[in-house]
């Protein structure tokens, strides 16, 4: 019989990217049918400036990559911090990935709280 191993684990990323796609945060494994279920994001303005953020979330299911907002140019007074998932959470499911991309360069750090539930 398969069993699931449940393993609470975090990820810091600092100054996320404000070019491109932005910086990836969070990819749940690829492996043992895994999931990360989110259950907090917080999001950092270390600037004496207020700055914005996205957060997309890349979806890799059935063969598909898909790319959705999940919050856009949310603004994040100076040298404060925003809780994006305020009590609520996000299941992740293999290789999806959570993305943030920052306003300015250097300004925008991310922290992400997760669930890895896999097989074992």
């Amino acid at each position: 019989k398969e069993t699931m191993a449940n393993t609470f684990k975090s990820v810091f990323k600092e100054d996320c990217v404000h070019t491109g796609t932005g910086t990836d945060v969070l990819t749940c494994p690829s492996s043992n049918s895994s999931k990360c279920v989110l259950i907090g994001l917080h999001l950092s303005n270390k600037t004496s400036s207020e700055v914005t953020a996205t957060v997309n979330l890349v979806d890799y299911s059935e063969n598909n990559t898909n790319e959705i907002t999940l919050v856009n140019a949310v603004k994040i007074p100076a040298n404060s911090m925003l809780a994006v998932l305020e009590g609520e959470k996000l299941i992740l499911e293999e290789q999806d990935v959570l993305r943030v991309v920052g306003s300015a360069a250097t300004s925008v750090n991310a922290f992400v709280s997760y669930l890895l539930s896999d097989s074992t």
